[in-house]
């Protein structure tokens, strides 16, 4: 029972997903989330609804669109792999509680940012603003507002200290407003202290995966690098690794 349980949440998580990947197409795009129904991106079809089936239509439609024939890109299948799979990691661990729906939003939020930024390199206030409030009421439910107030300030007046500093250094925009509010939000939902390893982690794969990808590409280390992305990865493994952390931070003495 269990195991259909488990099924049933990646079925929703994927539709989920397939909802994600129209935020994520259309948000910077400025267009409407609403309507028209979905489309190919290349020729403006639009999609049938067989063909809108998350993960299956893909692998049948052999990545290509049915009309032009042209690659659908493989963020879609990638997306809504994603988010069925943290459905059920989220599903495993609450089960149908309010903490669920907060956190599956959570993750939703995370995914169409770090997504859009590492496309376009900006991250929409219209997720992380909202997302703020949301993380904060989520720690009022559980009791723990001051822990998610501590946690929002810190993140944010942190990577607002680095934003001024760091502009002020090298004569250049180091870190958007965007940065500002979005690790806000993971300070919110992961609280106080639970934030300073979520920025580190964010930091950490940042450097790594920054390096290879100069490397790889060519850039040279003038090239601006999202860090949307990683602090999404760094809110995502607080989240999963939560009770690892706690179990690190009660060792290092400090009191939760």
């Amino acid at each position: 029972m269990q195991i259909i349980h488990f099924i049933f949440a990646f079925i929703f998580g994927s539709a989920i997903g397939s909802f994600l990947n129209v935020l994520i197409y259309r948000l910077p795009r400025q267009k409407s989330i609403v309507a028209p129904h979905s489309f190919c991106p290349n020729c403006k079809k639009p999609i049938k609804w067989y063909e809108n089936i998350p993960i299956v239509s893909y692998i049948f439609l052999g990545g290509k669109c049915s009309n032009c024939h042209k690659s659908i890109a493989l963020r879609y299948p990638i997306v809504e792999a994603l988010t069925g799979l943290l459905f059920v990691y989220a599903f495993s661990r609450f089960h149908l509680s309010f903490e669920f729906f907060f956190i599956v939003f959570f993750f939703c939020a995370l995914i169409v940012i770090a997504f859009i930024d590492f496309s376009f390199q900006v991250i929409p206030d219209i997720i992380s603003m909202p997302g703020i409030a949301a993380g904060i009421l989520y720690q009022i439910i559980k009791g723990d507002f001051l822990t998610g107030l501590i946690g929002m300030i810190f993140g944010g007046g942190l990577i607002l200290l680095i934003r001024v500093i760091g502009g002020r250094v090298y004569k250049k925009e180091v870190m958007g407003l965007g940065d500002v509010y979005l690790t806000a939000m993971i300070g919110a939902f992961v609280g106080f202290p639970f934030i300073i390893p979520a920025i580190f982690i964010a930091a950490l794969v940042g450097a790594l995966l920054g390096i290879l990808y100069i490397a790889s590409t060519h850039q040279n280390r003038e090239s601006p690098i999202p860090f949307g992305p990683f602090l999404a990865i760094g809110g995502i493994a607080v989240i999963i690794f939560e009770p690892q952390i706690y179990q690190f931070f009660v060792l290092l003495g400090v009191y939760l």
